[in-house]
């Protein structure tokens, strides 16, 4: 997170990259959880049940689920379709409660939060109109930019042909007045040149591309429903918990090897 730098969606570069506005739902079904009927970008939720074997209590899965719905990145440049498959997500919110059936008659607020159920509930979600942090594989999609491109140039072309002593002027390089199949060529990726440069400097907002992030092959895929700041603070903090939990756990076997004479 610290090594990329935050790129806007408009000028983002082909490949890994970070980005980080709103997130938004599109166009379509609204994204629901199962579990409680949450309206939501992402959801992720499971049910356990307690299994009882003598004096033991163990949580036995009874079902889970993950979204796959696709949902869009904002950051006021433009709009990122993210597909949250195969990603690594950090919740805007997680709840875990208690009751006594498989689907549970209240929500994590109205639940029991003790040990006093059957089945145990778990749901995390990111909240959608919140902010949306993601790092993955970046694409935009230019399939349509390109076929239209075609159109434009043909047009041009068109419109060339009908003033046939300029067309001849600027193209007819043997000075044979007319224009043989490599001189045509040439005209043609001229024309292409000209709409290209002309789009660049006027483009279009249908021309503009769809953009979309997924997993990325060999990198990590995050997606996160805190902002970049707090999810520092939170990994910095656990990364100091790890890095200290384990040097008091060497500690300790150290001091347990010296009593017992290993060392």
């Amino acid at each position: 997170m610290r090594d990329i730098p935050t790129s806007r969606i408009r000028s983002a570069a082909q490949g890994y990259v970070e980005l980080e506005g709103i997130g938004g739902l599109l166009d379509g079904p609204a994204i629901v959880c199962p579990l409680t009927g949450t309206h939501c970008l992402w959801w992720k939720y499971s049910v356990h049940r307690r299994v009882r074997s003598g004096k033991r209590n163990t949580w036995r899965k009874v079902r889970s689920g993950t979204s796959d719905d696709l949902f869009f990145l904002d950051d006021g440049t433009g709009r990122c379709i993210i597909d949250p498959e195969g990603a690594q997500v950090i919740p805007t919110h997680s709840h875990s409660w208690y009751g006594s059936t498989p689907q549970p008659e209240r929500g994590p607020r109205a639940g029991s939060v003790f040990f006093s159920g059957e089945y145990r509930y778990r749901e995390e979600l990111i909240q959608a109109g919140g902010p949306l942090y993601a790092v993955g594989d970046f694409r935009t999609m230019r399939t349509h930019v390109e076929v239209d491109i075609e159109t434009a140039a043909r047009d041009l072309l068109a419109e060339w042909k009908k003033d046939q002593p300029k067309l001849l002027e600027r193209f007819d390089v043997n000075r044979d007045a007319q224009i043989d199949a490599r001189e045509w060529e040439a005209a043609r990726r001229v024309a292409h040149i000209q709409v290209r440069r002309e789009q660049s400097l006027n483009p279009p907002e249908a021309l503009s591309g769809l953009h979309v992030m997924s997993r990325s092959v060999g990198r990590p895929y995050l997606l996160s429903g805190i902002n970049q700041q707090k999810l520092t603070r939170r990994l910095n903090w656990k990364a100091g918990s790890s890095f200290l939990g384990f040097l008091a756990a060497g500690s300790l076997l150290l001091w347990l090897l010296h009593t017992h004479g290993v060392l």
